[in-house]
């Protein structure tokens, strides 16, 4: 099977004119928001995107104008508004992606009961851009949902992308710090190296309490018809319940299958992400 290198940003050079830097502002800035922080203080929104209040603070205004931002006054915070909506049809990238995978992750949420995410690699981590959420589910998950990223180094389907990308990419990322979100989250490098390489071996990933206390997840690649790794395919439900090894033994089967069911309709090649 053939790793996948992490894919990358365009960076702009240092003496990029006025315009572009405003662009990159403007762009940090929104980015700045997340499904779990919805709503900033000008302080927070300056911190996150790096620039000081002026700026952040002009920027806003601008923003608002267009109907991108929203400024809720009672609070004093910003987050993005309506307006934001109205661009996700025109976004291109993973739509195919996307598109193949639902029906799967439908069948995969309806036969285990347990909700199901598709993640891709992301310079930023693992960008989950499908989500099948299960009937009656005891917790919501709002920083899973579609356009959320999370680091590598927690939860299953975030796990297995950093166990299958390319060693460059991987050792790369592993130089970076590692958050914690629990005490269970790992975050040692040679440990995370090791773990990396027995999802590899054993072809998926049980992980628990890592990224919440209380959620359990299981994982596994998706590779494209020539064989590529593409993405991840992973479920979520209660820390315990993969306890019963009859239960785990067929949830992972039907992620399994699932996993194999998108990837034989991946062409391979530039065009399985486009």
């Amino acid at each position: 099977m053939e790793a996948a290198a992490m894919p990358q940003t365009e960076s702009v050079a240092d003496n990029a004119g006025p315009n572009v830097r405003s662009v990159e502002r403007i762009a940090a800035i929104l980015t700045a928001f997340t499904a779990a922080r919805p709503m900033l203080t000008l302080s927070e929104v300056a911190r996150t995107a790096a620039l000081d209040k002026n700026t952040t603070r002009r920027l806003l205004i601008a923003l608002s104008r267009t109907g991108l931002v929203r400024r809720d006054e009672a609070e004093g915070t910003y987050g993005l508004d309506i307006a934001m909506l109205k661009l996700q049809p025109a976004v291109v990238g993973p739509r195919a992606l996307r598109e193949t995978a639902a029906p799967y992750l439908q069948r995969l949420t309806t036969e285990t009961g347990m909700t199901s995410f598709f993640w891709l690699p992301d310079p930023s981590g693992a960008i989950c851009i499908e989500r099948v959420r299960a009937s009656g589910v005891f917790l919501d998950v709002p920083w899973s949902s579609p356009g959320s990223t999370l680091p590598l180094n927690m939860a299953a389907g975030p796990r297995v992308i950093l166990a299958y990308l390319d060693e460059p990419a991987r050792r790369a990322w592993l130089a970076q710090p590692q958050p914690a979100r629990t005490q269970s989250s790992q975050t040692d490098p040679a440990e995370l190296e090791e773990a990396a390489g027995r999802i590899r071996e054993r072809g998926h990933e049980m992980v628990a309490d890592d990224f919440v206390v209380g959620l359990a997840g299981l994982g596994a690649p998706v590779f494209d018809r020539l064989g590529a790794f593409v993405a991840s395919v992973s479920v979520t439900t209660r820390s315990g319940d993969f306890d019963d090894p009859a239960l785990l033994a067929r949830t992972l089967a039907a992620v399994r299958e699932t996993a194999a069911d998108i990837g034989v309709r991946l062409e391979g090649g530039p065009s399985a992400s486009d």
